[in-house]
């Protein structure tokens, strides 16, 4: 099994399915090129290293991934199912967030979501990606170090994912969405780390399920709060 279907089946077990294989949802630089000039200025700001695109067409979704060779290089020159290092922790954090960005839309879509281009749905993409991946790159650790995960492993996979990148991208409104999407991120697993394991798995899917507007009531914050 590929390692994109396992990601993809590991958050389906974990929310509910999708139909669709994000598998065949992968696309080449050339495609990725046209959908990027469609896609306007926004496109040209985001990290090079994956892209999901989304285009609603009546009453069906479309989702397109892209993932920069560079990325597909370090995964198959270094397993995350075998090791995590410094060297693909990067690349596979770019490939999990894809990924859940195309599952979670995908559920959001089956759910009767059609408001795909607004502001409220990008952070409450982003957010839920942060999410995702996180707990993603946490059972890959797992997987290779035992449970619980030492203290300085976990330490180290947040720095990596919660880094501050977001402060890099030009445009202020770029800088508020992915700002606001981690800090929302950072407060839902905060309290999810506080709560009895056997609520977390029920935590989760109240979570997924909300809005962007819904996910920071649920940290209990305000969106002032997190901008």
């Amino acid at each position: 099994m590929t390692l994109l279907r396992e990601i993809q089946l590991l958050l389906e077990r974990t929310y509910a399915p999708v139909p669709i294989n994000l598998e065949a949802c992968v696309i080449g630089e050339g495609r990725c090129a046209v959908l990027n000039r469609l896609a306007g200025e926004r496109a040209e700001q985001l990290a090079p290293g994956g892209r999901t695109f989304l285009r609603q067409a009546g009453d069906s979704l479309y989702v397109a991934i892209f993932y920069a060779r560079p990325v597909i290089a370090e995964l198959e020159a270094n397993d995350p199912r075998e090791t995590l290092n410094e060297r693909n922790i990067s690349a596979l954090i770019t490939f999990v967030e894809e990924i859940a960005h195309g599952v979670q839309a995908a559920l959001l879509f089956k759910e009767g979501e059609r408001e795909i281009e607004t502001e409220a749905y990008a952070r409450n993409l982003e957010t839920q990606a942060r999410v995702d991946t996180y707990l993603v790159l946490c059972k890959f650790a797992q997987m290779l170090c035992g449970e619980p995960i030492p203290r300085r492993v976990g330490s180290w996979l947040r720095r990596q994912m919660f880094d501050g990148s977001h402060r890099r991208f030009a445009s202020r409104e770029m800088r508020a969405r992915y700002g606001a999407a981690q800090r929302c991120a950072l407060a839902f697993l905060s309290q999810l780390r506080r709560m009895p394991v056997a609520e977390r798995h029920g935590a989760l899917r109240e979570f997924r399920a909300l809005g962007w507007a819904e996910k920071l009531a649920f940290v209990g914050r305000q969106e002032g709060q997190l901008n």
